[in-house]
């Protein structure tokens, strides 16, 4: 945390009735320690009763299967990261197949391509991807994609491993109104993080604005990119709610329908339990 950060009068999260579903958050001890119950508890608190926490290499699944068992707001999902594409072999895709039986293990991933990094190589990480979207088809579980600075690859691999069968969520979505053609072909959703609300964000908002409103979700991506009203803190998912708060702004529409819709989303693309989503 920043020293200015440190100094600045707590800022509640906005919410409202009916509650809000993080799509994507990575609440475990790595990042959050001995608080990580703190922080689940805190975003119950705040209305957002259901989060989905992908594993982004097999070593973390353990915890994961051991906080779905615990916890029922929070659903897991199963991947190998593109950093982590330079591990991927046979044992791991056995791990994480083994712990998609699990019926509380809605999605596979996360998982894609990064060329903007390149902790693996791209053989490595086109590799991986391209059985983790097999795996998906197989499972017909959702795919949580994750693309940075490789969207024509990205496109193309799912589109020939996906088989046409493919769904799934660009997820941190960092693209642009251009990407949006190709995405909408796939049938996948879009997930806005904290980004979104970054002033220099103006290619993501202008996206914002014209995505099919049955197909965007939000997340936090915590304890990562934590939204402009609390930027320099740890991320957490009460925190989803400034995202939730921007995207309403940039599609004219209150908060609560917004909630609704991402909530409905969310409920269907990962299949969740009825929880008044309609």
């Amino acid at each position: 945390m920043t020293k200015q950060a440190k100094n600045r009068e707590p800022v509640v999260p906005p919410k409202c009735a009916g509650g809000i579903i993080d799509s994507h958050a990575h609440v475990v001890k790595e990042y959050f320690q001995e608080e990580r119950e703190l922080i689940l508890d805190r975003a119950l608190a705040m209305d957002v009763h259901t989060l989905i926490n992908p594993a982004v290499a097999v070593e973390g699944i353990e915890e994961l299967l051991e906080l779905i068992e615990s916890r029922a707001s929070v659903y897991g999902a199963a991947g190998q990261h593109p950093h982590e594409a330079r591990f991927w072999s046979p044992e791991h895709k056995e791990k994480i197949l083994r712990a998609l039986t699990h019926p509380k293990m809605v999605a596979v991933g996360e998982c894609g391509l990064d060329y903007f990094y390149n902790n693996s190589s791209r053989e490595e990480q086109l590799t991986a991807f391209r059985e983790q979207i097999e795996i998906a088809v197989a499972l017909d579980k959702p795919v949580i994609v994750h693309c940075r600075d490789a969207w024509e690859d990205t496109f193309d691999l799912l589109k020939s491993a996906g088989q046409g069968k493919v769904r799934g969520v660009f997820h941190c979505f960092t693209g642009g109104p251009e990407h949006l053609d190709a995405i909408t072909a796939l049938d996948f959703y879009v997930s806005f993080s904290g980004i979104l609300t970054y002033n220099k964000a103006t290619n993501i908002q202008e996206a914002a604005a014209l995505v099919p409103q049955e197909r965007m979700l939000v997340e936090t991506d915590c304890p990562f990119l934590s939204p402009q009203k609390v930027r320099g803190e740890r991320n957490e998912p009460a925190y989803v709610w400034f995202t939730a708060e921007k995207l309403a702004n940039l599609r004219q529409t209150s908060l609560e329908t917004l909630a609704s819709q991402v909530s409905s989303n969310a409920g269907a693309l990962f299949r969740l339990p009825a929880r008044g989503f309609k």
